[in-house]
């Protein structure tokens, strides 16, 4: 099986992640702008999948001004002597306006069907309940919305464990 054949079974695989549907329905309900914009590609955007089109995305956005280098424990000189050759051949192109995103709410819904019942041997409901915390930056409001989330059941991007670790509610 070629890589790009690999690489279009491994994204299919993912859009039967019913944890990761819901929180890309969670972002798509949610936002106007660039954080509505689908993490899973559809089926039928892989069908026009090529070797020539991944190409042309890693050339747009695989850039220097697009790179975090993070490191602990060393000396910047020693950093620099070690990523400058690692990035010397990546296009150093300026970085782009970040594109804007506005919490707007709503609400999605969708029946999955018979096919979901196959991948999952079960029936199941999932669903999502989110809201904008205005104060995130803010330590009493963060603290406030991180123990209602738990209380509630859990979530995916702040819970008890770091990102992703959050405990899921069987109610």
């Amino acid at each position: 099986m070629s890589p790009l054949r690999k690489m279009k079974v491994e994204i299919a695989e993912l859009a039967k992640n019913p944890m990761g549907l819901l929180m890309e329905a969670v972002h798509t309900a949610a936002y106007s702008g660039a954080l509505a914009n689908p993490l899973y590609a559809h089926e039928s955007a892989l069908d026009r999948l090529n070797g020539e089109l991944l190409e042309e995305f890693m050339t747009e956005n695989f850039t220097v001004a697009r790179m975090v280098l993070a490191a602990s424990g060393v000396e910047h000189e020693e950093l620099l002597q070690v990523a400058e050759p690692l990035t010397s051949d990546l296009p150093n192109v300026p970085r782009q306006v970040e594109p804007k995103s506005q919490y707007t709410g709503g609400d999605f819904l969708q029946h999955t069907g018979g096919d979901f019942l196959q991948h999952t041997g079960g029936e199941a409901t999932h669903f999502a309940l989110a809201f904008e915390v205005p104060g995130w930056n803010n330590e009493k409001e963060a603290v406030i919305a991180t123990v209602l989330q738990m209380l509630m059941g859990g979530g995916g991007s702040f819970s008890a464990g770091g990102p992703g670790k959050g405990m899921h509610s069987w109610l």
